[in-house]
Parts: structure tokens; sequence; C-alpha cells
């Protein structure tokens, strides 16, 4: 069993609940320690994910694309879409494919939110956390850091294939490709001449 969950999960953006389910999406919410709950639409197909951020009055979307190397930040007030290639720390932890779990041990049955959940231990990169798994149809329910500051809920876990438009910038948007502003590191060791 693998789970998305890099800073980010817990922080801004959130994540993926499981690897091996390679196409669904789901309702996400994001409880941390001093922050207000965030709420995120996610969906996921395959090596592409979308994450929109529901809340205020700007619209946040984020869309992975690792089969590309790029994310896209679209800003629908202004109808932009920014494309970011891949950092090097993106390329070699992928947001959607990486974060193996370990030493997952069952902690017995507990019911959330009226769901009957199997409650787990695991240990991944973002250390020690319990994870709720529904009995009834095996999805995933709460993420939970071990001393409950940071929680996260799904909500609405539905499997199978996602529209391909929405991994896509939206037809009519500005399209900003931010690789053309990424400065290159220089190949000579002497700095330049700035004497006119």
């Amino acid at each position: 069993m693998q789970l998305l969950f890099l800073l980010l999960c817990f922080k801004t953006f959130g994540g993926i609940p499981f690897k091996e389910d390679t196409q669904f999406s789901v309702l996400q919410i994001i409880h941390g320690e001093g922050y207000p709950p965030r709420k995120q639409r996610v969906f996921v197909d395959d090596k592409k994910m979308r994450l929109e951020l529901l809340e205020g009055e700007k619209e946040n979307i984020m869309i992975y694309r690792s089969d590309l190397g790029v994310i896209y930040s679209l800003m629908p007030n202004r109808k932009l879409c920014f494309v970011i290639p891949y950092s090097q720390e993106l390329k070699e932890k992928d947001p959607i494919t990486s974060n193996t779990l370990n030493n997952i041990t069952p902690e017995g049955t507990e019911t959330l939110n009226e769901i009957v959940c199997d409650k787990f231990d695991v240990v991944g990169s973002f250390g020690k956390a319990f994870l709720w798994i529904s009995k009834e149809n095996r999805s995933p329910i709460r993420l939970s850091s071990e001393d409950g500051k940071n929680v996260v809920d799904w909500i609405n876990y539905q499997k199978g294939p996602q529209p391909p438009e929405l991994f896509e910038p939206p037809k009519g948007y500005q399209i900003i490709d931010m690789s053309k502003n990424i400065p290159k590191k220089s190949t000579s060791s002497a700095p330049p001449n700035l004497s006119h």
C-alpha cells in the first residue's frame, strides 16, 4: 500500500490517499494545528492529478502532469495558466507515485462519522501516523499524525476513470511558460565582464 504524503499534504495542497487506486476523485479536508481547515477536490488518473482549493474568493487549481514533467497552475478569475516544469526534487520524488508506507500494523476497529473503519498504525517519510479505512468499501477515510495535530479527512471517495479535460489547460486561457523565466546556471567559472 502506498500513500502520497509530502509536506504539502498537511499544509496546502493535500495528496493522494492510495497509490493502489490510480483513478479516483475525492473531497479532501486538511486540518492543521493553528490553521483553518482547507477543503480540496482531488482528481487522479494514472500520472495526472488535479487539486482544486475550495475556499476563499480566489479559486486555486493545480494540475500535476508527471507524464509530461510539468505543473499547470490555473487562475480561473484571470483565465491564466502558468506552466511550471518539475523541479529536480519533484523529478526525484514524483508527487503522484512516490512515498511508500512501512510498518503497517492493524490497531483494531473504530467508527468515524458513522463509518466502521479498520485503523492502522503506519510509518512513512512523514513519520508515524494513523490511517482509517472503511471496512465496507476499503476506501480511505482519515489520516492523522501521531499527535493528532494534523489530520486529513477523505469524503466521497469515488474510484474510476476521470475526464481527460480535467488535466489540461482550459480553452481560452493565456498560457505562460515559466520555464523561460527560470535562471540557468552559468557554464563559465569567471564572472561576466560588466565594463562598457
